[in-house]
């Protein structure tokens, strides 16, 4: 994405291997640095980008070896991004769980489209996060006016996948040429691609920037320096993390970062993971067993809020956008709820380490891609044909632009260009090596819920082994 006021970035470079794990990515450099950039000309950098657009170039080496500026492929063909469809007239529904975030941005940009589509018609449907993951895909199979939807990375894509909603868009060439291929994966299933992710988002905890520099703290680079900064932070009157234990959706949020070094590589910690979600495993394994005992530390270090398990998503947004709280333990996607209930955070938001080692860490960070777009293959011809060009609205880089400034939310759509000074800010972290977020690689929702559940206990009070036994037996009865 072109992001205002800098126009070069670097690329890393990683393997195939890698590539499941954390994505292709790109980092800011000072717009001084951005010089000769031409195509076929000598560069210095190997990995050097200019952005992600479709005329981007990369400086990596020739056929003779010398590094030169070349073109590179961010979208899934060579081809430039191509315009929306045209939709036929008609009304559907569009189901998703962003009302309280995105709803008037929304709101704007089907105005746009129903402006550019005279006869087109699109109602938004809405439910909180908890709802839609509980009841979404129930209300959406009976109701085939909902002829776009959206749906979380992980367990609830499958089992749309799984119920046959949804429909090829393997072939559209917005799909192509409009979204960037790397960001397509958490949209396929069985070789097919089912749905467009719009967000690029990051899991990273948020922190006040302003009081890190009133107070004088540096950023924890290790276990012991977080839980000490707990205490710092704590007894200058501050709740350190303004968790949501009472909400499962975004207190979950921070095993992403819990997860994110607990293991010796991406393949072990998945295969983990799998093994806990399918019963060949229970959370009194050594593994699980040490990350909950971290939990622990971090409570009796003073971390969380005051009856953390009380605390709800609404509460720990306000103690974060009042300053009672410099760091909000979910994601880059909460950035614009902050800024609603204080329009004077805009600016002062960057994103924290949680690094839960003290060896060196593998990563720094968690990305995601989800709100996943899809197209509900039991509407009727007309209503999926207005739900297509829908989608292929969205991913133009002029309405993804308008969503990503309006929502404080990164994009998966080249040529998307960032003006909303807290992308701008936080774009840095498409340079560092992040982890895709292991926390939906949890398949079964019951058994994650229950995991999640046990760690929140733990947290509130409760011992580790007792209920790592007691939320053991209740995932055994789970899953029969």
């Amino acid at each position: 994405m072109k992001t205002k006021g800098s126009n070069s970035f670097s690329v890393r470079r990683i393997s195939a291997a890698a590539a499941i794990a954390f994505a292709l990515v790109a980092t800011l450099l000072p717009s001084a640095t951005a010089a000769g950039e031409v195509f076929g000309k000598a560069c210095k950098e190997e990995g050097a980008n200019t952005g992600t657009s479709s005329t981007s170039l990369v400086c990596k080496e020739d056929s003779k070896g010398k590094l030169t500026w070349q073109r590179v492929r961010l979208g899934s063909a060579y081809g430039a991004p191509v315009a929306a469809l045209r939709a036929p007239k008609g009304s559907i529904e569009f189901h998703h769980w962003r009302g309280a975030e995105d709803g008037k941005v929304f709101d704007q940009i089907i105005a746009l489209f129903e402006e550019r589509n005279p006869g087109a018609k699109i109602k938004q449907v809405t439910m909180p996060s908890g709802d839609y993951t509980n009841l979404g895909y129930s209300k959406i199979r009976t109701n085939n006016k909902a002829a776009v939807f959206a749906t979380f990375r992980g367990s609830q894509f499958v089992q749309f996948a799984k119920g046959d909603m949804m429909t090829n868009l393997s072939a559209e060439r917005f799909t192509r040429q409009n979204v960037i291929a790397t960001g397509l994966t958490a949209g396929q299933y069985e070789g097919k691609q089912l749905g467009i992710p719009l967000h690029y988002l990051f899991n990273n905890p948020v922190y006040n920037t302003e009081i890190f520099a009133k107070e004088k703290w540096d950023l924890p680079k290790n276990f012991t320096g977080l839980l000490a900064w707990c205490k710092t932070a704590k007894s200058a009157g501050y709740t350190p993390l303004a968790w949501s234990g009472g909400f499962r959706p975004n207190a979950g949020q921070m095993l992403n970062s819990m997860l994110m070094n607990s293991a010796p590589d991406y393949a072990t910690l998945q295969k983990r993971i799998e093994d806990i979600d399918t019963g060949k495993a229970d959370l009194q394994s050594a593994w699980f067993k040490d990350m909950a005992g971290r939990y622990k530390k971090m409570a009796d270090a003073g971390c969380f809020p005051e009856n953390a398990t009380g605390v709800t998503d609404a509460a720990a947004i306000n103690l974060f956008a009042t300053g009672k709280s410099p760091v909000i333990p979910t994601g880059s996607f909460q950035m614009g709820a902050i800024k609603t209930v204080n329009p004077a955070m805009t600016g002062k938001m960057q994103l924290f380490s949680l690094i839960t080692t003290d060896e060196k860490p593998q990563y720094v960070g968690i990305q995601n891609n989800t709100f996943i777009l899809s197209v509900n293959k039991n509407a009727s011809a007309t209503d999926q044909k207005i739900a297509r060009a829908f989608i292929s609205f969205m991913v133009t880089g002029e309405i993804a632009s308008i969503y990503a400034n309006g929502t404080s939310q990164h994009v998966n759509v080249l040529n998307a260009t960032y003006t909303n000074q807290d992308l701008v800010n936080t774009s840095v972290w498409q340079s560092k090596k992040t982890l895709l977020a292991p926390r939906f690689l949890w398949l079964n929702q019951g058994v994650r819920d229950l995991m999640e559940d046990a760690l929140i206990a733990i947290v509130g009070g409760k011992p580790i082994d007792a209920t790592l036994e007691d939320y053991s037996k209740q995932i055994k009865q789970k899953l029969g």
